[in-house]
């Protein structure tokens, strides 16, 4: 598992499962699990909640960086896919997505990014 650091600002609304952090699930509503979260592959730093919460929001309320220090992800669950907004930096895309896999994500599903994967979920994406 790659060690990653969780705020208390994010860990007290959650039941936090320690061996696979991505199979958490809400403290309030058990049903629902991890939807969106921006991880710092600097510091480690991983933030999330469930959906309907806006990534800068979430950075700004939660996090300890500025919003572009983060690579943010949407997990589509029904989809199997973990889709990975573009960001500048092309291996800290590739250091998340092993963070994602060494955390709860199955080697099932599909960890993509990219102007591909944005079509692919434009629909999804749109609604977001």
């Amino acid at each position: 598992m790659v060690k990653i650091v969780i705020p208390l600002k994010v860990s007290r609304n959650w039941n936090i499962d320690r061996g696979k952090t991505f199979c958490s699930v809400y403290k309030y509503d058990t049903t629902k699990r991890i939807f969106k979260f921006a991880y710092q592959p600097v510091t480690r730093e991983l933030l999330f909640d469930i959906a309907g919460t806006r990534h800068d929001i979430m950075i700004l309320n939660r996090g300890q960086g500025k919003f572009e220090d983060y690579v943010r992800g949407i997990c589509f669950w029904d989809k199997k896919i973990v889709y990975l907004r573009g960001h500048e930096n092309e291996q800290w895309l590739k250091t998340t997505k092993a963070m994602l896999r060494k955390n709860g994500i199955p080697g099932s599903y599909r960890i993509i990014w990219g102007e591909d994967a944005a079509t692919e979920l434009e629909e999804e994406l749109r609604a977001l």
